[in-house]
């Protein structure tokens, strides 16, 4: 009997804990730091003047305009280091260019630990600084939040995601971009530099060569890039130096496939080849959780976007889906990221979605440059995906792919509300 009776207690006990937990959760504690968010980005847009521009994004709901300013810094602010320049927030949310051009690292400056990149960030309230961030790598998240996200499958997690991954082109200095470059150029790191900066889903669009010594490009759309090759050995250099799980998702197969599923027979061989030891079989598929997979070490997923070709290859996965506005205004990908993010029909999915958060210009917007080329584009876009990603569809978002992922501050919104989302809070 008075097993049964300590039983009851230790279940009643830990029910009143459960909610005392939540409720101080979502008591306001009176910090006015609590909900905010204060961070560094890189610039997209180049001229011949300037190029990688710091710029400070910021969301703090309880600002105070007579008091509060931001602050920028060479160092931790916390080594007593003084600021190089001060900026004065006039709204709860926004961001402003520093006119300070980041100096240009080479990927293999990065290592595989989290580093900060020179620059800090501070919320100063009166003088003190409040809340400190800095412009970082964000190599091993995942593996760090293994408690969190070890027992969730991929489509409950927030991803970060870059689109056309293999679509970049890498300026030292400030340049100007011909026409073919401003509206092929996705991203202004390579691959594995993404991969080191917090993105784990790659966007990957191939085209077939027979004719060349490197018969597998990577394209965007018809333009033939790099071979592919190249991007490979650049995620398995991630992969042999980290815990991390990587989507490797083939969409689109814009020149020479030609829906001839013997080609795809070959190129998912050269996949199997190149990637033999690294990926993970489609077996228990999009319904494995992180803990499986990691214990499976095969932390590589290969989505395939061609349905004839999945089911005969287990070491290929029913590939992402891509949710596409195909709009040209910040208005209408608002309206129709809203609509994916509250739509219920996403609840029954065992497959992971990709909002791709940016817009796309069509054939007259490319040929009379009527947009001003992806960059623009992606520095229009980028800020207001950001705020929407950590203000409003924080709780729904999937993976979130974008153009010049530097630009946006979506690792660290993804980083932030995997944490909140999965915990008690």
């Amino acid at each position: 009997m008075w097993t049964k009776v300590i039983v009851l207690i230790v279940v009643y006990l830990s029910m009143i804990l459960k909610v005392r937990t939540k409720e101080t959760c979502s008591l306001d504690n009176g910090d006015d730091f609590q909900e905010s968010h204060v961070g560094l980005i890189i610039s997209p847009m180049m001229s011949e003047s300037m190029i990688r521009e710091l710029e400070v994004y910021w969301n703090h709901p309880k600002y105070r305009s007579d008091s509060d300013r931001i602050a920028l810094y060479r160092d931790d602010p916390a080594n007593g280091s003084e600021p190089i320049l001060i900026l004065e927030p006039k709204s709860s949310s926004g961001i402003k260019g520093t006119g300070i051009q980041a100096e240009y690292l080479p990927t293999t400056n990065l290592t595989y630990r989290r580093q900060c990149l020179e620059y800090y960030v501070a919320w100063l309230r009166n003088g003190t600084p409040r809340k400190v961030n800095c412009l970082e790598t964000r190599p091993n998240w995942m593996a760090e939040r293994k408690e969190i996200l070890g027992p969730l499958k991929m489509n409950k997690i927030f991803l970060p995601g870059t689109h056309d991954s293999a679509s970049y082109a890498i300026h030292k200095r400030a340049d100007r971009e011909d026409i073919i470059e401003k509206y092929v150029i996705t991203q202004d790191v390579d691959v594995l530099a993404q991969l080191i900066y917090g993105v784990r889903y790659l966007d990957i669009r191939v085209g077939y060569y027979p004719r060349t010594n490197e018969i597998w490009w990577a394209n965007h759309g018809i333009v033939q890039l790099m071979p592919l090759r190249i991007i490979i050995e650049q995620v398995k250099e991630f992969l042999d130096n980290t815990e991390e799980i990587v989507i490797f998702d083939v969409q689109e197969f814009p020149v020479g496939f030609h829906k001839n599923l013997s080609i795809h027979q070959q190129f998912v061989k050269y996949l199997e080849k190149q990637f033999m030891g690294y990926y993970l079989p489609y077996k228990t598929g999009w319904f494995t959780t992180l803990n499986s997979i990691w214990s499976s070490k095969r932390r590589l997923i290969i989505g395939y976007d061609e349905k004839q070709i999945v089911s005969f290859y287990e070491s290929l996965w029913p590939c992402v889906t891509h949710q596409w506005g195909n709009v040209r205004t910040i208005d209408d990908l608002y309206r129709y990221l809203n609509r994916i993010e509250t739509s219920s029909q996403w609840d029954y999915k065992t497959t992971p979605r990709s909002a791709m958060a940016e817009l796309t210009p069509n054939t007259w917007d490319v040929i009379l440059n009527r947009l001003g080329g992806l960059r623009r584009m992606a520095d229009r876009v980028n800020a207001n995906v950001t705020s929407w990603y950590a203000t409003k569809w924080q709780r729904t978002a999937n993976i979130v792919a974008v153009d010049f992922v530097r630009g946006s501050g979506i690792v660290e919104t993804s980083i932030e509300w995997n944490d909140r989302r999965n915990s008690n809070c």
